[in-house]
């Protein structure tokens, strides 16, 4: 798992890694040593021009180590620092300890120098930014953002809010952000997140001890003891029944979506509730489903009181999943109040359930048993009664706050899915890509989490690991077609390659 933190809790893990006996000096050694593999690994430096653009902090006294590496190496340096070097206690004596010349701080015309790079490397002002960029420091990024260098930035892009995401007017734009130690909050923020270029992750020495708050990103190692084991000798009871409430006459594909997810991702039994014009479609195309009718009104939605035809039957089954393809009925409302009183086992409610609810959200106070809810930026934006600009730049806030308020698991759906639980956990998903923004692939991420809730996997863990197996198979998908072109269906079936 790789920590998340606040730029309160990063100074806090640099100062117990100090404790432990690893200097500050040698965590910007070491950070610098980390740039300079990548670079390698990228570039023929030998070939390239470098610019490296220094601010007076510790971000800038790694841009100036960086550039002493890049000139031992024979690689063509430049330096720019428009406030002069750095002058941190850590920054002079790190660049003492370093082996090398330091590149002479390049007076000439700017624009001219930084028009003719080959890569230029902000180090202006790491986590240490607030508030605007200083006049000439803007106009300087504004000529290398417009010039056609590969830009990249060490730990954040100067000008961006560490915390929040928020970006400055003229801030250095990356097409390479990389990040020191641990991901930084405000990168998985809008419209950070789409600012970043591509984020890579580097290690500079921070043993795992020296993270004592934080939330975390999963990797594919730390996912895999969520799987649900799957004895020899068992059968379907074993892995757990699924009932899945969902459809209408309008959208019967939301139903058979996740009903199939569901089976793909190994639960033993995926009962289907809905109206009859749904159960007869996905009858024929999912034949290893058992279907419920219930009735439906003269529009096709599930008609007002009709759940209650099963709640004698809800006990059997080890998790509920509810509301996708609905429709925003009253019949849905009173089906969603009506299975968060009676449903003890793990309720997943999405879509046109989580509108349902934003109706009375107070409702979720009366919930019987284990809740996930699963909704996108513009749901929770209803379920919250705030916007979704601000949702999107407060992600990880809002999704534990809300979380914790309602006692719920909550995900929330988007690039770099925000998963929170009701004991203050939030961690962040790291597979998927846009082949996922399309209609039906929240219904089989509801099918999946469904599926592992019925096998036994415990609310968040469910919810953490289908968000990840719903990412990944769009992952294995895009290797061989367009995301453009990926189906909801082909998410589906590809569960059954990745898992």
């Amino acid at each position: 798992m790789t920590p998340i933190l606040t730029i309160k809790q990063m100074t806090q893990a640099e100062l117990n890694s100090e404790k432990n006996g690893i200097s500050r000096v040698q965590l910007m050694r070491n950070a610098a040593n980390a740039v300079l593999e990548f670079l390698e690994s990228r570039f023929a430096l030998c070939e390239k021009n470098i610019i490296i653009i220094v601010g007076s902090g510790n971000n800038g006294g790694d841009g100036a180590v960086i550039a002493k590496l890049l000139a031992g190496k024979g690689a063509k340096t430049s330096l720019v620092a428009p406030k002069g070097l750095p002058n941190t206690d850590t920054a002079k004596l790190c660049l003492d300890k370093t082996e090398g010349v330091l590149p002479p701080i390049t007076e000439e015309n700017h624009e001219r120098l930084l028009s003719q790079a080959d890569i230029i490397i902000d180090c202006v002002f790491g986590t240490g930014f607030h508030g605007e960029l200083p006049e000439n420091i803007a106009l300087l990024f504004k000529t290398a953002n417009n010039s056609g260098a590969v830009k990249i930035s060490v730990d954040i892009p100067s000008g961006v809010n560490g915390d929040t995401g928020i970006i400055a007017p003229h801030s250095f734009k990356p097409d390479i952000t990389l990040v020191l130690a641990a991901m930084k909050t405000g990168l998985l923020n809008l419209p950070c997140n789409n600012f970043c270029g591509e984020i890579v992750l580097l290690d500079i020495g921070i043993t795992d001890g020296c993270y004592k708050e934080y939330e975390g990103l999963y990797t594919e190692e730390s996912i895999k003891k969520f799987f649900p084991k799957r004895p020899r000798f068992s059968n379907k009871g074993t892995f757990g029944k699924l009932l899945n409430i969902a459809g209408c006459s309008k959208y019967t594909g939301a139903a058979v979506l996740s009903s199939k997810a569901a089976l793909r991702s190994g639960a033993g039994l995926v009962c289907l509730a809905s109206v009859p014009k749904v159960t007869g479609i996905a009858a024929a195309v999912i034949p290893e489903c058992v279907f419920f009718e219930l009735k439906g009104d003269k529009e096709g939605y599930l008609q007002l009181g009709s759940i209650e035809e099963i709640a004698s039957k809800i006990s059997e089954f080890s998790a509920v999943a509810f509301g996708c393809g609905m429709g925003n009925t009253e019949g849905t409302r009173k089906t969603a109040e009506f299975l968060l009183k009676n449903v003890k086992s793990t309720l997943i409610i999405d879509a046109d359930g989580i509108n349902a609810v934003s109706a009375n959200i107070n409702i979720l106070k009366d919930k019987s048993g284990p809740l996930i809810m699963t909704p996108h930026p513009g749901e929770f934006a209803r379920l919250t009664g705030t916007s979704v600009s601000w949702v999107q730049s407060h992600r990880l806030e809002a999704a534990g706050d809300f979380a914790l308020k309602y006692d719920t698991v909550l995900l929330l759906k988007g690039a770099d899915t925000v998963i929170a639980a009701p004991d203050g956990r939030v961690m962040v998903n790291t597979t998927g890509n846009s082949a996922l923004a399309k209609a039906g692939c929240g219904d089989v991420l509801t099918g999946i989490i469904g599926a592992l809730a019925a096998q036994g996997v415990e609310a968040f863990e469910a919810a953490v690991l289908g968000a990840y197996l719903h990412g990944a198979a769009a992952d294995f998908l895009v290797k061989n077609q367009a995301a453009a072109a990926v189906l909801a269906s082909e998410v589906a079936d590809a569960l059954g390659k990745i898992i």
